[in-house]
């Protein structure tokens, strides 16, 4: 009998699934923030995520549970006051976790952003609260949204640790700034750099500095900084007038960068010293774009008669076509084992993120259930999970992360068999 209930509740661990996290949300409200209170309500309940389970009361009075709490392992408690100041036509709105202030806000009529946005925004800090915990505890199926505030989430990097993630968010001042992800603390910090917008953050190889395109001094550049004292510290890689954008780290000493010419734009190889070259591509393209590396091989985006496909540059010189269909394939994200290729592609007639096993061909889409344009897929460092931006219909993008399973054979390859690339002619 023993063993039986032994097997019996290994078998209800694995097949009832994981454990929760579960909200407990007191909302407190006046008659002039009482549609605020609701709406806010309305989206935490329609966004929350799988294995979360929501207590809400207002006012005292119990209005909504949602779920079953059988499996909760842990309990986050948090109280939204909403306030209406009528001298100055605005609304003030508060989240307390226990009894600290954890986030507040404000909106009036008079802001140029709409009502819609200040709602998101409240509703933003519980759900991020508990999908960060998701993340960390990894508590989750296939999909987990990770962000959910209204501003702009994109531009995915990992540390190659898999500690941190490294994206751009303009939520602090509207300012597009580097936000890190702590993978392990679920928390979240933004790194504003003063007089600058920043795109594409990009982790060295030694973990321990930070690759971007930045405004700082007027317009597109590419500069370098460590994650410690980063704002004092940081180094400027590209030169001249011309726009400088899409970094990635070559190696640990030296990046790679697109710049905009008289013509087009041109590849370029930087090290760390400012010592540049031009990278010199056979194949004749209008434009390239979205460089990066595996080994010895760049993996990037080309232009050619409107039509935008992936290529390989091999380290003899050679150009190979990776994958170009009449329709557009765009950032190219290469698997830790070099086997895997994820990229951005609108043959769905709108850009959904594909996978394509360079080794046997087969390719299929990882965010099938998700109909919203989806851009820059990124592996984790282990492999298991694709981060990727999400545009749902007029809202800014979000951060979501995917299960990778590949569907493909268990045929392990080191390496991408050049066989397996077609040459450009």
């Amino acid at each position: 009998m023993r063993r039986f209930i032994i097997a019996f509740l290994l078998f209800c661990f694995f097949v009832c699934g994981l454990s929760g996290v579960q909200l407990k949300i007191e909302f407190k409200s006046s008659a002039d923030t009482k549609i605020l209170v609701e709406d806010v309500s309305k989206v935490i309940s329609s966004l929350l995520p799988e294995k979360t389970y929501l207590e809400i009361t207002l006012d005292g009075s119990n209005l909504l549970a949602t779920g079953d709490s059988t499996q909760i392992d842990t309990v986050y408690e948090l109280t939204f006051i909403a306030t209406y100041d009528a001298t100055q036509n605005k609304y003030n709105a508060s989240w307390y976790d226990q009894t600290q202030l954890a986030y507040s806000c404000s909106y009036s009529p008079k802001d140029q952003r709409p009502y819609s946005d200040f709602v998101r925004e409240c509703a933003h800090y519980p759900l991020e609260k508990v999908s960060l915990w998701l993340l960390k505890n990894d508590q989750f199926e296939k999909y987990l949204r990770i962000t959910y505030h209204p501003s702009v989430d994109e531009y995915g990097s990992f540390s190659p640790d898999g500690k941190y993630f490294a994206f751009i968010t303009d939520r602090l001042s509207g300012n597009r700034n580097i936000a890190l992800l702590d993978l392990q603390a679920g928390k979240i910090t933004v790194l504003p750099v003063a007089g600058s917008s920043e795109y594409f953050p990009r982790f060295s190889p030694d973990g321990k500095r930070l690759l971007f395109q930045g405004s700082l001094h007027g317009f597109w550049n590419i500069y370098v900084m460590p994650l410690e004292n980063y704002s004092k510290n940081i180094v400027l890689i590209s030169a001249g007038n011309n726009p400088a954008y899409n970094p990635c780290w070559y190696d640990d000493g030296t990046v790679l960068y697109v710049q905009d010419s008289e013509y087009g734009n041109r590849l370029l190889l930087s090290t760390i010293a400012k010592k540049r070259k031009q990278i010199e591509i056979p194949y004749p393209f209008e434009m390239v774009f979205s460089p990066t590396v595996y080994k010895d091989t760049i993996y990037f985006v080309g232009l050619k008669e409107s039509d935008f496909g992936i290529y390989a540059l091999t380290s003899d010189g050679t150009v190979t076509v990776v994958e170009n269909t009449v329709f557009n394939e765009h950032d190219p994200a290469i698997s830790p084992d070099g086997r895997y290729l994820a990229y951005s592609c609108n043959i769905t007639g709108y850009y959904t993120i594909w996978v394509k096993d360079l080794f046997t061909q087969e390719k299929w889409c990882i965010t099938q259930d998700i109909p919203h344009d989806a851009f820059y897929p990124v592996f984790s460092p282990d492999g298991k999970v694709v981060a990727f931006s999400v545009y749902e219909g007029n809202f800014e993008p979000d951060i979501w992360f995917v299960r990778f399973r590949p569907v493909s054979s268990t045929l392990q390859a080191e390496s991408v068999p050049r066989s397996s690339r077609a040459p450009c002619h």
